[in-house]
């Protein structure tokens, strides 16, 4: 089960009305998802008027709306951050590291998973931008070229 805030929440209803949600694993001590912030604010903002919906979720231990919320506030985060109890979701995702992804149509079929493309956590210009294809794709009605990117971050600490 998911939460927002302190309200259960499903992967599904994160989802709802979204044509696209992109889950993407987040830990706080991994420089692979801080190296990325900007990269994923740059796709959200891309995005947005395709009605593509983002979220962190974080499912390590230690896991709080009070410590998610201070988190988000002292770096900026783009968008909201779910909590994944017990890292059931993880689990059930095959999300072994932060930075996986998930892209999640609206009928609940996974069309991307991975990595956010294929740098780690120096960025550079010629990487493989996985998620940012994925979403170019299913933006214009094809299929996803690359449905698997590999992930390159940080071990998530489950409970």
């Amino acid at each position: 089960m998911l939460t927002r805030g302190d309200v259960p929440l499903t992967a599904h209803a994160a989802a709802k009305g979204a044509r696209e949600t992109v889950f993407v694993f987040y830990s706080d001590h991994c420089p692979c998802v801080s190296a990325h912030i900007e990269r994923l604010r740059a796709l959200q903002a891309r995005f947005a008027s395709d009605n593509v919906r983002f979220w962190f979720v974080d499912s390590e231990v230690g896991a709080s709306t009070a410590r998610d919320t201070d988190l988000a506030r002292a770096r900026h985060l783009p968008f909201e951050m779910l909590i994944d109890e017990n890292g059931k979701f993880a689990r059930a995702a095959g999300a072994e590291y932060a930075s996986y992804t998930l892209v999640v149509d609206s009928e609940g079929r996974i069309r991307y998973h991975g990595g956010i493309d294929s740098d780690k956590s120096h960025l550079t210009s010629d990487a493989e931008p996985y998620l940012a294809d994925a979403l170019q794709d299913l933006a214009s009605g094809r299929d996803v070229r690359v449905p698997e990117g590999k992930t390159l971050g940080c071990s998530l600490e489950l409970p």
